[in-house]
């Protein structure tokens, strides 16, 4: 990943260490306060919005309802190690329809994305059965096998003979944020302040986003819980132990999850739609 402008530093025991905007920990300690949860929702619809405006015809749609986030926070906060869940999810109350997002700053993790995004997509369909659960994973790094051309690609069920898509599906999209911060769209420069490209924005819905991640970051820096997860990690980390937290792990996947993670991969098609 290109050299990258962080927000804050935060003081740790092991010395003084930056704090960017996508860093995982940070923005479920961000968005964990119900005061951002609306800069949450206008950062996925500004990602949302530049697919439909490219894809007039797809089933995707807005998060307009409101909503209800739930994070990570205490898994990070006190490094548990337990089966991965995906970083946020946006309820959205009087529709019963869910979306997951995912911050993912390395495309090379084990399992694959590929495989994680499906067993959690899998997942999410159980918990949540009969409502719609979809997936957006924001990528930092270039991910030619997932998003072949563009900046997006949306995984939607099609029926297997008619090759029909479900206008009523889960799907799982890809979102490239290094292919996006090229474009001098909203979006693009969205894109661009969370990978740490500038700091510096003009548009007025990615200066709000960047306002609220900047006034986090001071809080987080300062943060005493905070403080003492990430000294306990940097320990775990210096004495060679595995960390609770594995990026892109998930354990105790059930053969039932297998067999219908194998159902569903059979079942998704790369689509525009």
């Amino acid at each position: 990943m290109e050299k990258r402008i962080p927000l804050g530093f935060i003081e740790l025991e092991g010395g003084r260490k930056p704090i960017y905007a996508l860093y995982d920990f940070f923005l479920n300690f961000t968005f964990e306060k119900k005061e951002n949860w609306e800069d949450l929702r206008l950062l996925v619809n500004i990602f949302l919005e530049a697919y439909m405006k490219q894809n007039p015809e797809t089933i995707v749609a807005l998060i307009e309802d409101e909503i209800f986030v739930t994070t990570q926070i205490e898994q990070y906060l006190n490094n548990l190690t337990m089966p991965k869940k995906q970083d946020f999810q946006l309820k959205e109350v009087n529709i019963e329809k869910f979306t997951y997002v995912e911050v993912q700053n390395s495309v090379n993790t084990d399992p694959p994305i590929e495989m994680r995004a499906t067993e959690y997509s899998v997942m999410s369909i159980s918990q949540n059965p009969g409502n719609v659960s979809n997936q957006i994973w924001l990528l930092a790094e270039d991910a030619k096998k997932l998003i072949p051309a563009g900046a997006f690609s949306n995984y939607v069920p099609r029926d297997e003979v008619s090759g029909a898509t479900y206008p009523n599906a889960s799907g799982i999209m890809f979102v490239s944020l290094a292919r996006l911060s090229r474009q001098g769209t909203t979006a693009g420069e969205l894109a661009s302040f969370l990978l740490g490209k500038t700091t510096d924005v003009t548009s007025s819905e990615v200066k709000k986003i960047a306002d609220t991640l900047k006034k986090s970051c001071e809080e987080f820096c300062v943060d005493r819980e905070v403080k003492k997860s990430m000294s306990v990690a940097e320990k775990l980390r210096m004495e060679g132990r595995v960390e609770g937290r594995v990026e892109g792990r998930v354990e105790g996947r059930a053969e039932t999850i297998r067999e219908l993670s194998e159902l569903v991969r059979r079942r998704y098609a790369n689509s525009r739609n």
